[in-house]
């Protein structure tokens, strides 16, 4: 049987596998993957969240220096201000008249009361008002006179508001009264059921009397005999 034909090709060196450099194409893939999840994070939401977020921040806008420890709320959290009315929302109502609880700082809104306080609490509503979330430390000399400040205003407070045993007189005056009109609320309602019982208990004596007359009874055993 002839082999001509299935010889090999004259000058071509195909003894050896092709070898391919890992480290380069490792490289390509992996510019590739980062420069399309660049472009797909621009238009994420996440992405455009955090833009807000860095274009509310004072301090990345350089308003600030740095942030200033937590303070206080200096204003009260008012969350049943809306609470009962009815309001027609429609396709251009502005961000702030619709339904939730609006963040002025933030311009979002929050759909209900937990979700608002966690937000006025979190991290990012207080960073777009310039603070962290540390806490200043209190020294012992500021422990002592925040006391002592206490003790000032319990002794400006009148004596007689207080019962030798510590417990405010206008709480306990509010609280007898609350008792005497209990009180006089149970007797009102024993005074008119005794009063209906008795009412009742007359009607049906008179009844038996008529019943007796019309029955020719003069009445039983109560009389004397002729």
């Amino acid at each position: 049987m002839s082999s001509k034909g299935k010889g090999k090709a004259a000058g071509v060196d195909n003894t050896a596998r092709r070898t391919w450099d890992k480290e380069d194409f490792a490289e390509k893939a992996a510019k590739r993957e980062a420069e399309a999840a660049a472009d797909d994070d621009e238009d994420s939401v996440l992405a455009i969240k955090k833009r807000k977020r860095l274009e509310r921040d004072p301090l990345h806008q350089g308003l600030i220096v740095a942030r200033s420890n937590l303070q206080k709320r200096d204003y009260a959290v008012n969350l049943g201000d809306r609470l009962g009315k009815t309001q027609v929302i429609g396709l251009n109502t502005p961000l702030n008249q619709q339904a939730g609880y609006y963040c002025s700082v933030c311009d979002c809104v929050l759909r209900d009361s937990q979700s608002y306080l966690d937000h006025i609490n979190g991290k990012y509503h207080n960073r777009a008002l310039g603070m962290s979330m540390k806490v200043e430390k209190s020294s012992v000399e500021q422990v002592k006179n925040r006391l002592q400040q206490l003790k000032e205003q319990q002794a400006e407070r009148k004596p007689d508001d207080y019962l030798p045993d510590g417990i405010d007189r206008r709480l306990a005056e509010r609280e007898a009264e609350e008792e005497r009109q209990r009180q006089a609320k149970k007797d009102a309602k024993k005074a008119a059921k005794a009063a209906a019982a008795g009412g009742g208990a007359g009607e049906d004596e008179e009844a038996d009397e008529e019943m007796m007359a019309l029955m020719g009874f003069g009445g039983f055993g109560g009389g004397k005999k002729p």
